[in-house]
């Protein structure tokens, strides 16, 4: 039977740098400390912690959607775990990956390094993450020597098949610190969105209001799906229905907010009609499981709201 892939059950957190300028006009998913302070830059210590926690967020997120996405943790687990190392032989060719695992975490070490109050729930993820990450890219790296200097074949895989059983729990612990992260990591992005969406209103950017709105809401839809069983389940439907509604109308505002501005000067950033683009396919890829209820269509539609979010990353 067809499984939820392990790196389509995550999907991937918007974050990237702008400068004061550009927030004002062009923030969307992609928001910046810039933006998360475009009100607040009187209040002086208010605006820099706003600035360390959004530098702190942005520096996670991207480690966290390294190591989701390609070459990542869940792609090089499920190549080593093909190799069925316990039942190969020495006279076979043999070769693992040890993947981009280690950039992810010097990513997510340089988010652990930065100040910023009230993320101890998300430090403390962190380390226990980092630590996991730690133990693995250790025993990969020196594996990923070992075959690929074929020292194998000297030793009969002995050292490979006594190693097996240590990478695989190493791979399921960083695996399981990996999600617990992501949970928390999520719910700061919430608290962060939900701040710079009445930021972005209040400062009568509907373009870049409608373009993050658009993104958050998909995301609720992909979230309402974790397993098999769920994709089967007419509640999930039900709830995701009424999501859909309003993605569609967040949507078919930000259009008419982009045609309005296109006449305008400055003209708005192409990322935000890239976003919305992406976000329509993502739609059409929503009522394709609904109909087909199969693990593969839910794999594509993750793929097609991580798309609309790689989009929204191009923001200026």
């Amino acid at each position: 039977m067809t499984t939820l892939t392990a790196s389509a059950a995550l999907v991937m957190l918007a974050a990237c740098g702008k400068s004061v300028d550009e927030a004002a006009t062009s923030a969307g998913a992609a928001v910046s400390a810039a933006a998360n302070s475009v009100k607040s830059a009187a209040n002086g210590d208010g605006a820099d912690t706003e600035a360390s926690t959004s530098a702190k967020l942005n520096a996670y997120t991207q480690g966290y959607n390294k190591l989701i996405g390609t070459f990542g943790l869940p792609e090089t687990q499920e190549r080593y775990l093909k190799m069925n190392i316990a039942k190969r032989k020495a006279s076979e060719n043999l070769s693992i990956t040890d993947g981009w695992i280690d950039l992810a975490n010097e990513q997510l070490k340089k988010g652990r390094k930065l100040a910023a109050p009230g993320l101890d729930e998300l430090d403390k993820s962190g380390d226990t993450l980092i630590a996991s990450l730690d133990s693995l890219v250790g025993q990969l790296k020196d594996l990923h020597v070992y075959y690929e200097g074929k020292a194998y074949k000297d030793d009969d895989l002995a050292k490979g098949k006594a190693a097996d059983a240590k990478v695989r729990e190493a791979f399921a612990s960083s695996t399981t610190a990996m999600k617990q992260f992501s949970d928390v990591l999520g719910r700061e992005e919430k608290k962060r969105s939900a701040a710079v969406l009445a930021k972005l209103k209040a400062s009568g950017d509907m373009l870049g209001y409608g373009t993050k709105l658009g993104l958050q809401q998909a995301e609720e839809i992909v979230g309402l799906f974790d397993n098999e069983q769920d994709i089967r389940d007419p509640a999930k439907y039900q709830a995701a229905d009424a999501q859909l509604v309003l993605l569609e109308k967040t949507l078919a505002d930000q259009r008419a907010a982009y045609e309005a501005a296109k006449n305008k000067e400055p003209a708005p950033d192409s990322a935000h009609e890239s976003t919305a683009t992406a976000l329509v396919s993502f739609v059409g890829s929503y009522r394709a499981m609904k109909q087909s209820k199969e693990p593969k269509a839910f794999n594509e539609m993750v793929k097609k709201y991580n798309g609309a979010v790689e989009r929204a990353n191009r923001l200026r």
